[in-house]
C-alpha cells in the first residue's frame, strides 16, 4: 500500500489546515491562523479558498497522529520528537524548518548552584532536577531522553516523595522557566533544566540567580520547529506550499503573519532535517511519546 493511502487527504482541497498538538488551543490558534490565512490566499491557483488553524486539543502524540491521519491537519508545526513520530508512522513527512526570534536551533542545559558540590550528571544520582512541564521539549523531554540514552535512570517525583531513589535521577515539574531557576536558587532542588535561550533571558533566569549557578551539562543542538505535511497531500500542492512558505518573509503581509508566532522565516534544509530525524528516532522510547 502506498504511503499515506489511508490518510484522509484529497486532491480537490478547498480548505487548507495547519496545526499542532497543544492544550493552549486559543493561544496557538491566534498564532497559527495568520500564517495559514496568508498561505491560503497565495494558493488560489491550486483551488484553495481559505485556510484554517486546527489544533489537536491536547499534548498527546496519539491525538495528533489521529488528526493528521484523518486529514484534519494538512500542515503540521511541531517539535522534532513529534515530527519524528509522524514520519516514522508514515502519515506525514518533514519539508522545512523555521527560524524564530533569530534562532532556528537550541539545546538543553542542566545547571546547579556553584556551592552545591555537584560537578557532573553522575553527581545528580539520588537528587532531583526541576523541569518546566511535561510538554516542554527543551526543559523536559530532550534532557530526559538524552540522559536515558546515555544510561541514566530517570524517575518522576510526585508528592509526597521527598527524594529520588538511590542510583536514579529524579525530576519534578515547576510550571514555568522562572520557577525552575528559583527552585535551584533557593535549594529546593539540586538542579534545573532549561534551554540555552531561557538561560539567556533575565525574566527566566535573573542575573542575581545566574551569578550563583554553573552549567554542568548541555545536550546537542536541535531544530526548534519542523514543518510537516500529511503524507496523502497532493504533491503539486506540497510544492506550492513550500514555495509560498519560503517567500513569506519577502512580502509585507507575509512578515506580518510570521510575526504572530515570532517566526523570522521558513528554511529549506533537507540534509539538516534528515540528520535530526535520524538522531531523534534513536532517542524515542515508545512509552514516552505521549508526554512530548
Amino acid at each position: 500500500m502506498p504511503i499515506g493511502a489511508n490518510c484522509g487527504h484529497n486532491k480537490e482541497k478547498k480548505v487548507l489546515t495547519m496545526g499542532r498538538a497543544t492544550e493552549h488551543v486559543v493561544k496557538q490558534q491566534s498564532k497559527i491562523q495568520p500564517i495559514i490565512k496568508y498561505l491560503a490566499s497565495r494558493l488560489k491557483d491550486m483551488g484553495i479558498e481559505r485556510g484554517e488553524a486546527v489544533l489537536a486539543g491536547d499534548r498527546k502524540y496519539a491525538t495528533l497522529r489521529k488528526r493528521v491521519k484523518e486529514g484534519k491537519i494538512d500542515i503540521i508545526l511541531e517539535s522534532p520528537f513529534k515530527a519524528a513520530g509522524l514520519k516514522r508512522d508514515g502519515i506525514a513527512y518533514p519539508i522545512l524548518t523555521l527560524s524564530r526570534r533569530g534562532a532556528g536551533e537550541y539545546n538543553s542545559l542542566i545547571f546547579v548552584r556553584k556551592d552545591s558540590g555537584i560537578n557532573t550528571i553522575e553527581d545528580l544520582k539520588g537528587k532531583i532536577i526541576a523541569c518546566e512541564d511535561p510538554s516542554s521539549t527543551s526543559s523536559c523531554y530532550l534532557p530526559r531522553a538524552v540522559l536515558r540514552a546515555e544510561g541514566f535512570d530517570m524517575e518522576e517525583i510526585t508528592p509526597p516523595n521527598p527524594s529520588a531513589s538511590n542510583g536514579k535521577i529524579g525530576y519534578v515539574f515547576a510550571g514555568t522557566e522562572l520557577n525552575v531557576s528559583s527552585r535551584v536558587f533557593y535549594k529546593k532542588v539540586a538542579a534545573g533544566a532549561l534551554s540555552n535561550l531561557d538561560w539567556s533571558t533575565p525574566g527566566d533566569v535573573p542575573e542575581a540567580y545566574k551569578a550563583k549557578f554553573k552549567v554542568i551539562w548541555e545536550s546537542p543542538k536541535i531544530i526548534e520547529f519542523v514543518v510537516l505535511v500529511g503524507a496523502g497531500l497532493d504533491k503539486r500542492l506540497v510544492e506550492r506550499i513550500k514555495e509560498e512558505m519560503l517567500m513569506m518573509n519577502k512580502t509585507a503581509e507575509g512578515k506580518k503573519a510570521l510575526r504572530a508566532y515570532e517566526f523570522d522565516r521558513f528554511i529549506d534544509s533537507p540534509e539538516k532535517i534528515d540528520k535530526l530525524m535520524t538522531y531523534i528516532e534513536r532517542l524515542i522510547k515508545p512509552d514516552e511519546e505521549e508526554t512530548d
